[in-house]
């Protein structure tokens, strides 16, 4: 049997030492990986957003459209025509040539089923019960309001669209109202004014406004303005001759 050796004291001290000062390994719990994982997910998720904030604060705000808008319409293109301002234009009234063009002989009759034109009012007090309703249809059109406007160049329409839609209804006043609107815008509507817009709705029947029913006035037609206008332009050559006293002509004489 082999005597023990024995270790020497140091040696023996110094591995005790050593063996007690060295730490133990650092170890995490499933719990803490678990909350250290969700807040890098967190930070993660809040980077991009950090990032567009920082950018919109350093890009200047963009100038609102509604400035921009109000600017273009308030001042149109240069070097193009304003199309509206061009359409609104009303035509100009006929030169004394194209008046001198004007076949008045095509619009004498006076006695036809289209735009008849009465020479004078005789045939009212024909019968009682007809000057009474002349009576009552005239207290209705002094009174209507499309005769009252302010525009002259509406006002003669208005007027003549009434004689036009009485025409066209085939009323029993369709050849004395033409001649008494003709007697009330010779009253109302200074010469040089009415011929020239008597002329316009000769030579352009399609502009302006036309009216194709008056209920007011009993003349519930409601038909389209196409032939509305068709009337309208025959009256004002009929209305125009007479303040040229080119109309009415007289009848000619037979041997």
């Amino acid at each position: 049997m082999k005597p023990t050796t024995a270790m020497p004291s140091h040696v023996s001290s110094k591995v005790t030492m050593r063996n007690h000062s060295k730490k133990p390994p650092c170890r995490i719990s499933l719990h803490q990986g678990w909350r250290l994982a969700v807040a890098c997910w967190c930070l993660l998720l809040m980077l991009p957003l950090l990032a567009e904030e920082k950018t919109a604060e350093e890009k200047p705000a963009p100038k609102p459209a509604v400035s921009e808008a109000t600017t273009s319409e308030a001042k149109p293109a240069e070097g193009k025509p304003d199309d509206t301002k061009a359409t609104e234009t009303p035509p100009t009234p006929p030169t004394e040539e194209q008046l001198a063009g004007i076949v008045w002989e095509e619009y004498a009759a006076d006695n036809t089923w289209i735009c008849p034109f009465a020479r004078d009012f005789g045939h009212i007090d024909e019968f009682p019960e007809r000057k009474k309703d002349w009576e009552d249809f005239l207290s209705k059109f002094a009174l209507w309001a499309p005769g009252h406007v302010f525009n002259l160049d509406e006002k003669v329409r208005n007027l003549i669209s009434a004689a036009a839609l009485m025409d066209i209804g085939q009323g029993q006043f369709e050849s004395e109202l033409p001649l008494f609107v003709y007697q009330r815008l010779r009253l109302e509507v200074p010469d040089d004014k009415l011929k020239a817009i008597l002329g316009v709705i000769a030579f352009h029947p399609d502009s302006g406004t036309v009216i194709a029913t008056a209920p007011e006035l009993d003349l519930h037609i409601g038909v389209g303005d196409d032939q509305v206008r068709e009337r309208l332009q025959i009256f004002a050559v009929k209305m125009l001759g007479r303040m040229l006293e080119k109309l009415p002509l007289e009848p000619p004489t037979h041997p």
